[in-house]
């Protein structure tokens, strides 16, 4: 019977856990990018 409720909490939990983790993934990603378009940007508005 223990594992029955287990599961039960994996079925729960598991999708936010997912969810959690994709968020995490998106804001470094976006991050990196958004690092790197501020750089372009400075490089442009230095070079006029």
């Amino acid at each position: 019977m223990p594992e029955s409720s287990s599961m039960n909490l994996l079925w729960l939990f598991g999708p936010f856990a997912v969810y959690l983790v994709m968020l995490g993934v998106y804001y470094v990603w976006e991050g990196k990018r958004e690092k790197k378009l501020q750089e372009r940007y400075q490089e442009a508005e230095h070079g006029q």
